[in-house]
């Protein structure tokens, strides 16, 4: 499945457009193969612009720098879920980002960055059928 979602200047769109592809692409795969692991993705909503005082309440409630965008529960032969942070370039990971993939990865997950909807489709593909 390709996704073209690309600006006037040729580059990848936003990462939300490369995410909104990636989910299509689950949301389809759940239908087409009834595999309920596609429909288990979700998106860890971390990023949202707020106020000092929201900021606040949110970290309390559980929100955390760094946390990837995409959760897929699933464990498959070698790990116990797979997280993908999805970035466009010229987009780089935060420091945060860095860690939080690291520690995901020491716990036994599979943490990755896609810089694409279709990186990330291929990353989930393998991961689903033990090819990584």
């Amino acid at each position: 499945m390709t996704t073209k979602t690309s600006t006037k200047k040729g580059r990848s769109g936003p990462e939300e457009q490369q995410q909104i592809a990636f989910f299509d692409y689950c949301n389809y795969m759940t239908l087409a193969t009834k595999n309920m692991a596609y429909s288990l993705a979700f998106h860890i909503g971390n990023e949202r612009k707020a106020s000092i005082q929201r900021r606040i309440m949110m970290k309390r409630a559980g929100v955390k720098k760094g946390v990837p965008d995409i959760c897929v529960p699933v464990p498959n032969d070698k790990y116990h879920a797979l997280y993908i942070e999805m970035k466009i370039k010229p987009n780089r990971l935060s420091p945060e980002q860095a860690d939080y993939l690291r520690h995901l990865n020491q716990c036994g997950n599979y943490a990755v960055v896609a810089w694409s909807a279709d990186e990330a489709i291929e990353t989930l593909e393998k991961y689903l059928h033990n090819k990584l």
